[in-house]
């Protein structure tokens, strides 16, 4: 039967698609951080109120993320990203139209919500369709689109967006410079994925497997090459872990990892909302004029890019978490550095961006792809929904500290202690583990670990 099935495309493929969905999700991140300044003067408002709205636009990420996951281990995965990436598309794009403040921060709301049915999904796709041994760098390479999406946004922003003087200047006139809505514009055009999506991703056959579908699994194993051996490894581990879902994720023998796993991106959304958010702005209040935030802010997603990758070739080789620990002592250095920008100089901040960039972006990508890999794939998307929907309190929190404190030095010292504090949590589940013999550990790939519970 299956020597009669046409091959569709291959694991790449299915990788290549995903990449386009998180880049779209990048997009999402940077686009408010970039239209910042412009939304100040073009809704009269304050920084206090927009880092409100982006706030609850991150609390309803964190609903998609914690419904979406359950739903993904239930319904599959294809439907969750296809619904979720028309409808963000959709609410993005309309954003260009917005005449108020409260029209303008409730589609931005509604697109967070969307976007959180989104990611878990993709993150549970990748790990499914990844070559053996290639578990890591697959995860990584569909997490670079987070930053690449951030890469595009901020290159349109320095062609499109003026300076803060020429806003200061057109609100003082009466008239504020509305190019901000070009961005939100391109923000829509992630529709012309969905039919592409619709013909072209398939479902994930892991999932099929555990809901008894087994000859429509087969025939998406044969049609897209994906690696029988690893889909039929990740069921029997289903099968011997028995309950699923969050009963699974909860129980005595992974409620520790999953506390300090959800801990960890907890620290790791707080670096990266945080800075992403307010970096122009804080550039501006330590005294350099023109657009040094900005490209600090695309120097900052060119050094994602880098970190990313680097860092999943380096996890497939030597383990995850071996790498994530100097990753986030990295972000540490970093962060102090980008504080004492008005010392370092415009070049120094900019260095400091990107390795920043470079170490939180990376260490993130490797924290999603060892959650992915920790949870057999009946729980994998409520793992993966639960530990970085409830850690999107981190996200919620980051816009905030950048709007708290007065001096840009205290936030960026406040972002530095908690990069320390991830780094401390790796350590100790490592150590937790290792005086527990039999535990599933973070460096090997759950369908090799995983015992009956």
């Amino acid at each position: 039967m299956t020597s009669a099935v046409r091959q569709k495309g291959r694991p790449s493929a299915v990788l290549a698609l995903c990449f386009l969905i998180m880049l779209a999700d990048g997009f999402d991140l940077t686009i408010y951080g970039a239209t910042l300044p412009s939304l100040i003067y073009q809704f009269d408002t304050d920084k206090q109120t927009l880092a409100n709205i982006h706030s609850v636009t991150l609390a309803a990420l964190m609903v998609g993320f914690l419904l979406a996951g359950p739903l993904a281990d239930r319904v599959g995965r294809r439907r969750p990203i296809l619904v979720g990436t028309l409808a963000f598309s959709l609410l993005n794009g309309a954003c260009l139209t917005a005449g108020s403040l409260t029209v303008f921060g409730g589609l931005r709301i509604l697109s967070g919500l969307f976007l959180g049915a989104v990611v878990p999904s993709v993150i549970a796709l990748v790990a499914e369709f990844a070559p053996r041994g290639r578990r890591q760098l697959y995860n990584g390479i569909a997490m670079i689109g987070y930053p690449v999406g951030g890469i595009l946004v901020t290159a349109v922003a320095l062609n499109v967006l003026p300076s803060a003087g020429a806003l200061k200047e057109a609100f003082g006139a009466g008239q504020p410079l509305e190019s901000w809505r070009w961005l939100y514009a391109i923000a829509g055009l992630f529709l012309l994925l969905i039919p592409v999506m619709y013909f072209r991703l398939p479902e994930s056959p892991g999932y099929l497997l555990t809901r008894g579908r087994e000859k429509e699994a087969t025939r998406i194993i044969v049609e897209w090459g994906a690696d029988s051996s690893e889909v039929y490894a990740d069921k029997r581990a289903s099968d011997d872990a028995g309950r699923g879902g969050f009963r699974l994720i909860l129980s005595n023998r992974y409620v520790v990892a999953t506390v300090i796993f959800t801990l960890v991106v907890f620290c790791q959304q707080v670096l990266t909302y945080g800075p992403n958010t307010w970096l122009p702005a804080m550039t501006a209040a330590m005294g350099f004029e023109g657009m040094q935030g900005t490209w600090a802010l695309l120097i900052m997603s060119f050094g994602s890019v880098v970190g990313t990758y680097i860092g999943a070739r380096i996890a497939d080789r030597g383990g995850a978490t071996k790498t994530i620990v100097p990753y986030l002592l990295l972000a540490a250095v970093s962060l102090t550095a980008l504080a004492f920008g008005t010392t370092i100089g415009a070049v120094g901040i900019f260095v400091a961006a990107f390795f920043t960039g470079f170490s939180v972006t990376g260490s993130t990508a490797l924290m999603y792809g060892i959650i992915a890999s920790y949870y057999p794939v009946s729980s994998r998307g409520s793992g993966i929904g639960f530990c970085v929907g409830v850690a999107r309190f981190g996200g919620i929190l980051g816009p905030q500290i950048g709007a708290i404190f007065a001096s840009p030095r205290v936030g960026l010292l406040v972002f530095m202690s908690l990069a320390l504090i991830g780094a401390l949590l790796v350590v100790a589940l490592r150590m937790y583990q290792a005086g527990h013999r039999g535990m599933p550990t973070l460096d090997r790939e759950a369908a090799r670990q995983h015992v009956p519970t």
